[in-house]
C-alpha cells in the first residue's frame, strides 16, 4: 500500500501542477476540466495539490502502523485496535487499487 501511495504522490506531483507540460492533448468534453487545456490544468492541479500536502502525512502513518503490527507480531504489548485498523487499511487498500487500475 505505502509503494502504491508513495507511486500516486509521484504522479501527483508531475501531472497535477504541471498537467500542461506533460500532456498535450487532445482535451475533450471527457477530460477534468476539459475543452480547454487552461481548465484541465487548473482542475488538475486544484486535485494534486491537496492530495501532494497529505500523502507524506498517511505514508506517515501507515508507517506508524506497520511497526506497532510489527511489534504485535513479536509479542509486545501494542493497542487493541492495531489488528483491526491493519486488517482495514490492507482491504481499503486492495480496493483502491483495483478500482484505480480499472480507470486507467
Amino acid at each position: 500500500m505505502s509503494w502504491f501511495l508513495a507511486f500516486l504522490l509521484g504522479v501527483s506531483v508531475v501531472r497535477g501542477p504541471f498537467y500542461g507540460l506533460v500532456e498535450h492533448g487532445p482535451f475533450g468534453p471527457e477530460t477534468w476540466g476539459g475543452p480547454t487545456l487552461a481548465g484541465a490544468w487548473a482542475v488538475h492541479a486544484l486535485v494534486a495539490v491537496p492530495v501532494i500536502a497529505v500523502l507524506p502525512f498517511v505514508l506517515g502513518g501507515i508507517g506508524r502502523l506497520h511497526a506497532a503490527a510489527i511489534r504485535r507480531a513479536y509479542g509486545s504489548a501494542v493497542a487493541w485496535w492495531v489488528l483491526p485498523a491493519t486488517i482495514v487499511l490492507t482491504v481499503g487498500g486492495l480496493l483502491f487499487f483495483v478500482a484505480w487500475t480499472r480507470q486507467l
